[in-house]
């Protein structure tokens, strides 16, 4: 008899301890889980910043390629200052600030581009020198070369073309 209710006191603290284990298990894999989507989730939006900070800094560097391209003082006087990226990049905004220190120093230009994040406005600037223009502009109706140029008769002779050896590749 004094076995026998050893033997169930045992088997009743036993079930207890089984039940113990499975409810620290279950907090364990909730708290690896909570873990792991919060670890998730900070990746995609990091992923998603970098992302819109990458894209921000190719329209800046689009915006001052177009500065460079039309010159800095002509820039000034016929293009706008500041506005919003055609789509897809509509949730982009820039500006661009143009000076001169004089005449014969170089154009200082900085473009920034920003955009509004879950963490609120962010912006990137990238600033540069542009040399001014110097001199008459060309007349770009007077480019043409002065006489043409026969691009296959340059880079094919056919007095001397011969077969390769071996007949092929």
């Amino acid at each position: 008899m004094k076995t026998r209710l050893h033997t169930l006191a045992r088997t009743r603290c036993r079930k207890g301890v089984a039940l113990l284990d499975v409810i620290i298990a279950a907090m364990m894999l909730g708290v690896g889980l909570a873990v792991t989507l919060s670890t998730a989730s900070q990746a995609l939006q990091s992923e998603l910043t970098g992302e819109r900070r990458l894209t921000a800094s190719w329209l800046a560097d689009e915006a001052l390629a177009l500065v460079l391209a039309h010159g800095p003082r002509q820039y000034m006087l016929t293009e706008p200052m500041e506005g919003r990226f055609q789509p897809p990049f509509e949730e982009f905004d820039w500006a661009l600030v143009l000076s001169q220190p004089s005449d014969w120093e170089a154009w200082e230009v900085a473009a920034t581009v920003t955009w509004m994040d879950r963490a609120g406005p962010m912006s990137v600037t990238i600033d540069t020198r542009i040399a001014p223009r110097q001199g008459e502009e060309d007349d770009a109706s007077d480019w043409k070369p002065l006489e043409m140029l026969d691009r296959e008769a340059r880079t094919w002779d056919e007095d001397d073309a011969q077969p390769l050896e071996g007949g092929g590749l």
